[in-house]
């Protein structure tokens, strides 16, 4: 199978990475409000859901009719779960476990149309992968919403100040998963 277009400038997430720059300050200070607000939400709920936005409108599925979600998580039975939601409520999906199925994954055409990403994988970290995204200029406008047990609020400034587009900490309420893809999608919530 040949890489499409998409891939030509280094979508190898197993290549050694060069450092990021840091976010910009403005950006880390806004990001740290941003998630302290969640934290009274998980110290009352057990759940973060109001931690995505939509920077952009609406999200066109790459594929021209459904949109596709990328789930990269190590853990299987969440995966099987997520992904049957995510398909119940009309989205493709995708899977990855490791860096190699994040290549073979990201240099499959169509590109996603949204990543949820894990921070804790087995031979990544999910904030790195997040850098990767940002730096690459095929990806870099990628949506990606981390979903994570690492729900600390300075785990949730590092994501959103990375750039993620939203923060859903484990354990999490499927409604507010699938509410937090719709959002950063930008498709209409049903009530």
């Amino acid at each position: 199978m040949t890489p499409h277009s998409d891939a030509e400038d280094d979508l190898d997430f197993t290549s050694p990475q060069k450092p990021a720059p840091p976010p910009p300050p403005e950006r880390v200070a806004s990001a740290r409000k941003e998630a302290n607000t969640g934290s009274p939400q998980l110290q009352r709920t057990g759940f973060y859901v109001a931690m995505a936005r939509n920077a952009g409108g609406r999200v066109t599925p790459r594929n021209g009719s459904r949109h596709s979600i990328f789930i990269i998580e190590d853990d299987k039975a969440l995966t099987e779960l997520v992904g049957e939601v995510l398909a119940k409520a009309g989205f493709l999906t995708r899977f990855a476990r490791n860096r190699t199925e994040i290549n073979a994954e990201f240099n499959k055409p169509p590109l996603p149309d949204l990543v949820l990403l894990d921070v804790q994988l087995p031979d990544a970290d999910g904030f790195q992968i997040l850098e990767r995204i940002r730096g690459n200029p095929k990806i870099k406008n990628l949506p990606v919403i981390m979903m994570t047990g690492k729900s600390e609020v300075t785990d949730v400034a590092r994501g959103l100040s990375l750039g993620a587009d939203g923060y859903v900490t484990k354990p999490f309420k499927i409604s507010g998963l699938v509410q937090a893809v719709n959002t950063v999608l930008g498709i209409e919530q049903k009530e």
